[in-house]
């Protein structure tokens, strides 16, 4: 690993950032529902919220409906920025 991040530029080991109980909630959420994330012709789209509702009832996840999909699409939103830039 250490060869590998020496490579990329990245020898300087980092702190992960502090997150709460409640963050952690959000990135498991997030983190499940992109597993099923379309694609088309190779580039990702938004994730469906119908996907992101039936998870939240799965997991039982302690949000409204109207939170979650906000707060699932704001971080979608900044996901897909992010990958577009990477390419």
């Amino acid at each position: 690993m250490a060869t590998i991040a020496a490579k990329l530029g990245m020898s300087r080991q980092l702190d992960p950032p502090e997150s709460d109980e409640r963050t952690e909630s959000w990135l498991g959420l997030f983190g499940a529902a992109a597993r099923g994330r379309p694609y088309t012709n190779g580039y990702p789209l938004p994730l469906p919220p119908l996907d992101v509702l039936s998870l939240m009832d799965r997991l039982m996840f302690p949000a409204g409906v109207e939170e979650a999909l906000e707060v699932v699409s704001a971080m979608d939103h900044e996901w897909l920025e992010w990958a577009e830039n990477k390419r």
